[in-house]
């Protein structure tokens, strides 16, 4: 079996991390297809959510420390560098590309594993799902993303807490906190994840991107420029096709039937 599934279900596509003997620790190989897969997806107008998930009782702990999760040279500053660079394109795909992603955390999310989960735009988490910022446990600082949405989602002096103490934050207290969406039994993750992308596959695609695209700004932006951004994306929405069935089917009284153009 792959080391990474990738899976096309009708405008829905389910990435699965397969590698459960190591907990789904990643390799460079990984994140690299990884990264050129959500690009394609991000230009298959067929595809209108994806799901990230994986196998076994971890959803990711990170880079496999082994040697295949970085450069032959990692140990040096520059290689150490470089290496994190791969890492970064994955957080930055995910945030950028129009296309709703959802985590569906299956168990252990710990150092870049746990970064992952947090670029995704929707965060379903398992009930046994622990959430692990184990960075300052092994002498290194975050990657993945980790230090820009962490803080976003629960604010700064929890984020501080949750990255100095790398402690583990259980499923129920990462609902609390904020830093999850939702905690369904383990035996439903999936049933639940693919529930929510099904919904959001039938949602104006463009509009979904656009909406995307402006929260993920908002925290960057004063309210002036973020105001100008809204006029400028709110004008590009009136060119879909979405936006005249959305108003149609509002006047017509009836559900749109949206087609992500």
């Amino acid at each position: 079996m792959p080391d990474t599934i990738f899976e096309e279900k009708d405008d829905l596509a389910v990435i699965t991390l397969n590698r459960p003997e190591k907990l789904n620790s990643v390799t460079m190989s990984q994140l690299e297809e990884l990264v050129v897969r959500l690009n394609e997806y991000e230009q298959d107008d067929s595809i209108r959510a994806i799901i990230i998930t994986a196998t076994g009782r971890g959803f990711c702990t990170g880079a496999d420390l082994t040697g295949a999760g970085g450069r032959p040279d990692a140990n040096t500053p520059m290689g150490m560098k470089l290496s994190t660079h791969i890492y970064s394109r994955v957080p930055l795909t995910i945030s950028s590309i129009e296309k709703p992603v959802i985590a569906a955390v299956n168990g252990i999310a710990a150092g870049f594993g746990c970064n992952l989960a947090l670029c995704c735009d929707m965060i379903y988490a398992a009930e046994d799902a622990k959430f692990i910022e184990v960075f300052v446990k092994r002498g290194m600082c975050p990657d993945g993303g980790g230090t820009y949405f962490l803080p976003r989602l629960v604010g700064l002096a929890r984020a501080k807490e949750i990255f100095l103490s790398g402690d583990p934050v259980l499923a129920e207290e990462a609902l609390k906190i904020g830093m999850v969406n939702r905690v369904v039994p383990n035996d439903r993750l999936m049933d639940e994840a693919l529930e929510y992308a099904k919904r959001m596959a039938k949602a104006p695609t463009r509009s979904v991107g656009m909406i995307k695209r402006l929260l993920n700004r908002s925290f960057d932006s004063d309210l002036q420029t973020q105001l100008e951004f809204e006029a400028a994306y709110q004008g590009l929405a009136t060119s879909t096709s979405d936006m005249i069935e959305g108003v149609v089917s509002f006047l017509e009284k009836r559900d749109s039937n949206f087609q992500g153009k």
